[in-house]
């Protein structure tokens, strides 16, 4: 038998397709692909002329019809020209910056919602420049935790001022603290954030590993899915650190280091002394315009910044105004979290944290974003609830007779024990790191049995039973155990007051 001609294997072929959208009757949803063969050349050859085309008519419902133009002679490596008319269904509104708004958009051709962002038509050239970096930049962050760019889309005039990206349902981490803001958040909830800020974390870090700076990092910019998911959005003022992107163009060839984030020749660099940013959130060198100070070290203050605002619901500047929050920030002093916050019971070891990374000076921060997550990591592994507090040599700890109100675990120096017999007062022991005193007040209400004086510098974990209570809201498991022998040591100490203060047997 012959083969067909190949007018014959030309004739249009048909299958059905599902619609998903919500509303759309599927028994009435055809999708038929005619591939319409090319011209003949005029030596009656098919496909010989290089103009030759085959057009791909993909025939959705009517307001879903689009046309792709494939080149002909089957070049699989050639892209297909798009034409986008009526692509997408506006659907509102959902964000708006200062030159730019965020809108709900319907893809008719992938079937799915996603988020368009467009630039105000009273723009200029810079920002028009700024915005097509961003699309850039993000589009080339390919990382779970930071929103994905699928397309950088023309106007009506030919020009690009819209990206499209993906649509992330859930709530700003400012939306989530505002609800909170007059309450202490409860130790699932604080945990909850701790593991969304190690996400931040590890998108920064992957951003400076492609030698991008993000410069605006607030709660508002951070997104929280419905699901868990988390997402540094808005890098509309990104920096691109000028020793990692002198090379604009991307080499063919694999880099033997990570790549880096590539700048369009065409875009117009930043001018120096330029001021980008949010007042109550900058770093002291952005304040103050310093851009050739600006490096890895500015967003470990953005990220100070979201931990300073978990803690207190506040920002790290607030002024009455935003020239005020500027000013602020260009001191670099920041109130402590306790000052800001004395309603909520916060953790040291956070606050300690927070305050680190929020240093005016870049050298007293954080090295890097990865050294922050680690100090993050280990307040979530335990302990961090605990206050630490230093005695100069020859500084009484604990007197006797006082009433217990803490426990203390040494960790530097040592401490002498004593106690008054008959009078007169008796050395007992040293303490030296890892010793513990004063158990006595976690488990009951008692006096001072002892006196501890510090013999050198000492520094002391200090337990009380609030903040044991919050430690073990972590671990049920270590909850039940420290209770079953909290509950036999006043047991045992019930006893020993009940023999103490009986009398004497006569003999």
């Amino acid at each position: 038998m012959l083969p067909p001609q190949a007018d014959e294997a030309d004739e249009a072929n048909e299958a059905t397709m599902r619609d998903e959208r919500p509303g759309a009757k599927n028994e009435d949803t055809t999708t038929r692909v005619e591939l319409a063969a090319a011209p003949a050349a005029a030596d009656g050859r098919r496909g010989a002329e290089p103009e030759a085309q085959t057009t791909v008519r993909c025939a959705f419902p009517e307001q879903a019809a689009a046309t792709l133009r494939l080149p002909g002679n089957g070049n699989a490596n050639a892209a297909p020209a798009v034409l986008p008319t009526q692509r997408f269904e506006d659907r509102g509104e959902i964000a708006r910056g200062g030159m730019s708004s965020v809108r709900a958009v319907f893809d008719k051709v992938i079937l799915r919602e996603i988020a368009m962002k467009e630039l105000a038509p009273e723009r200029t050239i810079d920002e028009l420049s700024r915005f097509i970096e961003e699309a850039q930049i993000t589009g080339q962050l390919d990382h779970p935790n930071i929103v994905p760019v699928h397309d950088l889309e023309m106007d009506e005039q030919g020009l690009p001022t819209r990206f499209t990206m993906k649509l992330v349902r859930g709530q700003t981490l400012f939306r989530y603290l505002s609800d909170r803001e007059n309450r202490e958040l409860s130790s699932d909830e604080l945990e909850e954030l701790l593991r969304a800020f190690l996400k931040i974390c590890d998108a920064i870090a992957f951003a400076h590993s492609r030698g991008v700076i993000h410069r605006d990092l607030k709660p508002s910019n951070i997104m929280i899915g419905t699901h868990g998911q988390v997402y540094v959005m808005d890098w509309g003022i990104a920096l691109l650190r000028a020793s990692r992107h002198q090379d604009t163009r991307p080499s063919e060839s694999p880099p033997a280091e990570p790549p880096t984030v590539h700048r369009s020749p065409d875009t117009l660099p930043e001018a120096a002394g330029t001021l980008s940013g949010t007042p109550s959130y900058m770093a002291p060198e952005q304040a103050h315009a310093r851009t050739d100070q600006i490096d890895e070290r500015t967003d470990v203050y953005g990220l100070g910044g979201l931990l300073y605002s978990i803690l207190t619901a506040r920002a790290p500047h607030e002024g009455k105004d935003a020239h005020d929050d500027l000013r602020l920030a260009r001191l670099g002093e920041v109130p402590p979290p306790g000052e800001v916050a004395p309603h909520r019971q916060l953790p040291p070891l956070l606050c300690r944290i927070a305050m680190k990374a929020l240093s005016a000076e870049p050298a007293q921060r954080y090295a890097s974003v990865d050294e922050l997550k680690r100090e993050v990591e280990h307040f979530l592994r335990g302990g961090g609830w605990f206050a630490q507090k230093r005695f100069e040599p020859g500084a009484v700890i604990v007197r006797e007779g006082d009433d217990a109100d803490a426990a203390y675990v040494v960790l530097e120096g040592q401490c002498e024990l004593s106690r008054l017999v008959d009078g007169r007062r008796q050395f007992v022991r040293l303490l030296a790191p890892g010793d513990v005193f004063g158990e006595t007040a976690i488990f009951g209400s008692s006096k001072r049995s002892a006196t501890i004086t510090a013999q050198s510098a000492v520094t002391t974990l200090v337990i009380t039973r609030a903040t044991l209570e919050r430690e073990l809201d972590r671990s049920l498991w270590l909850r039940a155990f420290v209770e079953a022998v909290a509950e036999r040591f006043l047991e045992l100490d019930r006893t020993l007051r009940r023999m103490t203060s009986a009398p004497p047997r006569e003999s």
